[in-house]
């Protein structure tokens, strides 16, 4: 996806025409047979009855309250009344949160992660190069970054959940001619390649494969105040080089110290250790955590205007750095391993904001 068609699309999504045509997506996918294979999937022990029970629940809050089936199993509302319910904060929800926060000028500083690493470049404390549409100039850009970096991570321009990343060896092409045209073929558009994050020993032992780290949600009141949502920290699993929960990493609850409380993947499945290493989870302290918070706070105010966001921030030796921003960050980050839902928490903000 090129830089101008991003900028195009942040334009087009922040119209009203553009939130009713992502809303119109959105209702698309909730389908009853959709519904019923989620509920088959999370539920395989229960009968056809009940099975087509809980689908029509399913579709009850996905038309009425704009749940998505995923956060229904994720939350487990087939267990809860609905006062509990109305208390979780769904994507569609999350998303015009974000909006009222934030304004929509800041979207392609977040979303075009070559902007971002210009505008925060003293935090990512490593190096960064995009290939723009295989053009000469930004080529020769990346020769001489692999050069420097030959084995490194690489990512779409576009996506979510982790997909499309992964890690590449220049030395196994025969070529760096050789390794532009297998790039070509898997990121047509061109791509963002950056150096590799060593992570500490410490969080590496939980899951070496992936660069597990805090996400951090900051809230910037207009008197420069910086305030925290619950803390987050992400781990990955089996080879994946990604901790997203969309990629099946567990998400860790932590406690005003940074210890872990709480755990659960995207399929609302609860770790007391790691599966792939017996790693404690529960009880697990993430070191130099007032760093972490010391960061967060600091790049909260590297753009006013953005209120809101989610920092994903890595440990490595010589401490903390920046991995990404995300100005519409997803909270199940934090409120599925809590399972508990945080709309008067989030309206509270948004009454003091007076937004």
């Amino acid at each position: 996806m090129t830089r101008l068609y991003m900028k195009a699309k942040s334009v087009v999504l922040n119209t009203a025409l553009g939130k009713k045509l992502r809303v119109m997506k959105q209702m698309n996918a909730y389908k009853e047979a959709n519904a019923v294979k989620a509920a088959r999937e999370a539920f395989p022990e229960l009968s056809a009855a009940e099975i087509a029970k809980i689908a029509k629940d399913m579709m009850h809050e996905a038309k009425q309250y704009n749940v998505g089936f995923g956060e229904y199993i994720m939350y487990h509302f087939e267990k809860r009344d609905n006062e509990e319910r109305r208390q979780f904060i769904p994507t569609h929800e999350r998303v015009l949160y974000c909006e009222r926060l934030n304004k929509p000028e800041n979207q392609m500083i977040f979303d075009d992660k070559g902007k971002t690493y210009e505008v925060f470049k003293p935090y990512f404390k490593r190096d960064l190069t995009e290939v723009v549409g295989y053009a000469k100039e930004s080529v020769q850009d990346f020769k001489t970054f692999v050069e420097a970096h030959p084995r490194f991570i690489i990512k779409p321009f576009n996506g979510g959940n982790g997909r499309g990343i992964k890690i590449v060896d220049a030395s196994e092409s025969d070529s760096f001619e050789a390794l532009c045209q297998t790039l070509k073929k898997e990121y047509p558009s061109g791509f963002v390649a950056e150096e590799l994050i060593v992570q500490s020993k410490e969080l590496a032992e939980v899951h070496p494969a992936s660069v597990n780290t805090m996400r951090i949600f900051t809230i910037l009141f207009d008197d420069g105040r910086v305030e925290f949502l619950p803390f987050s920290w992400r781990v990955g699993r089996g080879g994946s080089c990604v901790d997203n929960g969309g990629s099946g990493g567990i998400f860790c609850a932590l406690d005003e110290n940074g210890v872990v409380v709480s755990t659960a993947d995207e399929k609302g499945r609860i770790y007391e250790v790691h599966p792939d290493t017996g790693h404690p989870l529960i009880g697990f302290q993430v070191p130099r955590f007032e760093e972490a918070k010391a960061l967060a706070a600091e790049l909260a105010k590297v753009v006013p205007t953005n209120r809101y966001c989610g920092w994903d921030i890595a440990l490595t030796d010589d401490g903390w750095v920046m991995q990404e921003g995300n100005w519409q960050g997803g909270i199940v980050a934090f409120q599925c391993p809590m399972q508990r839902g945080y709309r008067k928490e989030m309206d509270a903000i948004m009454k003091e904001l007076g937004l």
